[in-house]
């Protein structure tokens, strides 16, 4: 049983002292409460006592058992008056009346001296954050140990204040037991010690920051040389070498160098002061030390803080890594030079992911899975891009990637700059920092509960960027057990970035807590004010197949495509009359229909369609006459087309026989034929009418230029000509 406060009372009476126990005491001790406390005992005794001094707190002994009180709205029972008798002998409990009154005195002390601790650990706790400001030039455990001596030493000075009937000795005294017992730095271990801090702050009038500082603080004795500049520069020369010299070497070298030229040695501690622990140091050669760009080189570069892409389509960045799976088993054909054999070499496969990301939403509008990054599968990811968009962005980011200065891709640039789009390359990973940050979320996010995830790169320093080297070898052995072939591996990757594109960003991200919606939905919902609209034949010109082919057979063409003989025909008639030269442009996945091109060094000029031509069946029960008869109809319209072109060119007109002089022979001589051509038909139609109304016309003369057959006009032509 704890003593608490209040729970024994010892007042005077006519009688001599009478110890008083609270009833929560008796209570607990004897267990008594339902049946004496709560019974009507209590009520009936104070029946017993007269009238008139049933209004006291403190009754008279009246000689009764359980004689009981009510002191400060507490109820006590006299210790002398509680009954010690069959069958439960209530007062042997509680032992001798003295041996009670010590232990309850002891018991206030020790909690006194509690209460004591605690208000100094809170005191402490509460305080020392304000000093910490006092002490920015130092670490950041050498500041919280100067902070918390700073506020023991107020702790002081306030409690003193506080309670002035405490003797000073004994507030410093109990202060440094609980200094030595949290070991607190910097306030002193003996009492007088910390007294004479608080005395001078009291008497000198000085801040409590100035009295506690660093033991030793500007202490340089132990320092030689700190104004040899030549020293200086041998070790700033050092430390900015890109060899990356460790400090020991660096005082060996110098050391040594010293020897050579009769100076002297300087101290360790010289090195440590001035070169190596200094801000100064690292600001001047952090660069040169770890390399521009590198994760320690970079602390002391500058950047330039950028805003994100307003706008869904603003921007495209188009970069690759790889992905992070376990790897399959490739098989690779290799031709053997001695003997022409061709031999099957397994190899490991790990796929990369070449992805299109949008600045605005996050979203990767369109990927593709490959074993090494290069100009198909980023073309292929950019097209599917487009595809999945519907547009084109104002502006791409591209880094070098291998075959970004091949004919393809400076064809496929020059297309997209003629378009309107704002082509970028760039080898710096700041100006792609959105598509680098995306891949990092997919790794830590996405690939993180993947079966076949290996872990991050070798450079990460994250404590859950590898898996364990037993894991990787149990990994390994599902694998081949599971058949993880390049099917498999594709299917996960993909797997793994549409689980990116549809996952609410509230989900893994801390700064988007309240976005309820994935990038997918946002590329969906937000606006594109800036975005070029595309046409098919657009992006069939940017990323589909092509093949020149010279004009023949009214724009017939015939291309085989994996040993399938396809059939174009050219829809235009002006395309295929007056190009002698097309491109054909054409999806693999949908051969259906192609598009026509002229090119001019790197660009294409869209002409018109070709739609696919199924030949007809001719022969057995399913005898596709009438799609035959349809071919040949076309064909017939191309050739009356024909004729009717040359016809409207030949014809010429009456203003080139008047223009004299300045007529060209070949139109004077059209024009002249158009005139008796005119005139022949107009002759015919003149004896056809006097014939019918009964002209006297000569037979004769009509019979010269007319047979059983009608009216020759090519003969009347030769004649005339």
């Amino acid at each position: 049983m704890n003593f608490k406060k209040g729970d024994i009372v010892i007042k005077n009476t006519s009688q001599g002292e009478t110890v008083w126990l609270s009833q929560r005491y008796v209570s607990e001790i004897t267990n008594i409460l339902n049946e004496v406390f709560r019974s009507p005992i209590r009520r009936d005794y104070k029946k017993t006592v007269q009238p008139c001094h049933r209004h006291h707190n403190v009754l008279p002994d009246t000689g009764k058992g359980w004689r009981w009180a009510k002191i400060n709205g507490q109820f006590y029972y006299d210790l002398a008056r509680i009954p010690d008798r069959k069958p439960k002998y209530y007062r042997s409990l509680f032992g001798d009346a003295q041996e009670l009154v010590n232990q309850y005195q002891e018991a206030t002390k020790n909690q006194s001296k509690n209460l004591f601790e605690l208000e100094f650990k809170n005191y402490i706790q509460a305080k020392y954050t304000e000093y910490l400001p006092c002490y920015f030039q130092n670490t950041a455990i050498q500041a919280a140990a100067l902070a918390k001596a700073c506020a023991v030493i107020e702790f002081i000075i306030v409690y003193k204040s506080d309670n002035e009937t405490k003797t000073k000795a004994e507030i410093y005294k109990k202060v440094a037991d609980l200094v030595a017992k949290y070991d607190l730095k910097y306030v002193g271990k003996q009492y007088r010690t910390i007294q004479q801090k608080v005395e001078k702050v009291e008497n000198e009038g000085l801040g409590i920051a100035e009295i506690i500082e660093l033991p030793r603080a500007g202490n340089n004795n132990a320092v030689q040389y700190l104004d040899d500049t030549e020293i200086y520069g041998w070790a700033m020369q050092l430390r900015a070498c890109g060899m990356n010299y460790s400090n020991e070497t660096i005082i060996r070298m110098i050391r040594k160098q010293c020897q050579l030229v009769g100076k002297p040695e300087p101290s360790r501690r010289w090195f440590g002061t001035t070169i190596f622990e200094t801000h100064h140091t690292k600001f001047l050669t952090s660069s040169l030390r770890f390399g521009k760009g590198t994760s320690r080189g970079s602390v002391h570069d500058s950047y330039v803080p950028k805003q994100s892409a307003i706008h869904a389509g603003d921007c495209w960045q188009i970069d690759a890594t790889r992905m992070n799976l376990i790897a399959h088993k490739r098989v690779i054909e290799t031709i053997d030079k001695s003997t022409g054999e061709i031999k099957e070499n397994t190899v490991d496969g790990f796929l990369f992911v070449i992805a299109v990301k949008d600045v605005h939403s996050g979203d990767i509008l369109g990927y593709n899975f490959d074993y090494s990054e290069n100009r198909w599968s980023v073309t292929n990811a950019i097209k599917m891009a487009v595809q999945e968009a519907g547009y084109l962005p104002y502006q791409m980011i591209f880094d070098r990637f291998p075959g970004h200065n091949t004919d393809e891709v400076k064809t496929l640039f020059a297309n997209l700059r003629m378009l309107g789009v704002k082509v970028e390359i760039s080898h710096d990973a700041n100006t792609k920092a959105s598509v680098e940050r995306g891949f990092g979320t997919i790794q830590s996010v996405f690939m993180q509960p993947t079966a076949f995830y290996y872990g991050e790169g070798v450079k990460s320093r994250r404590d859950n960027a590898h898996r364990s080297p037993e894991m990787l070898k149990q990994m390994r052995q599902q694998a081949n057990k599971e058949r993880f072939d390049f099917i498999a591996a594709w299917n996960e990757s993909a797997a793994i970035i549409e689980a990116y594109r549809t996952t609410d960003l509230s989900y893994y991200s801390r700064k988007h807590a309240k976005v309820n919606e994935s990038p997918k939905m946002l590329h969906a919902k937000s606006d594109k004010p800036n975005v070029i609209d595309l046409k098919k034949h657009t992006i069939s010109m940017l990323f589909d197949l092509k093949t020149t082919f010279k004009v023949k057979h009214n724009g017939m063409i015939l291309k085989e495509i994996n040993h399938l003989k396809v059939y174009y025909q050219i829809q235009d008639y002006k395309v295929f009359s007056k190009h002698p030269d097309v491109w054909l442009s054409y999806d693999l996945e949908d051969l259906s229909t192609a598009y026509v091109f002229a090119k001019t060094d790197d660009l294409y000029l869209y002409l018109c369609e070709a739609h696919q031509i199924e030949e007809p069946q001719l022969y057995g029960p399913n005898a596709e006459f009438n799609k035959l008869n349809k071919l040949k109809q076309d064909a017939k319209a191309i050739e009356a087309q024909k004729a009717a072109e040359l016809e409207e060119i030949t014809l010429g007109n009456e203003v080139s026989l008047m223009m004299g002089r300045y007529t060209q022979k070949q139109e004077a001589e059209m024009a002249d034929s158009a005139r008796i051509i005119q005139e022949s038909k107009d002759m015919k139609i003149e004896k056809t009418l006097k014939k019918a109304v009964g002209d006297s016309l000569d037979d004769d003369t009509y019979s010269e230029h007319n047979d059983s057959s009608g009216f020759d006009i090519e003969n009347f032509m030769r004649s005339q000509l």
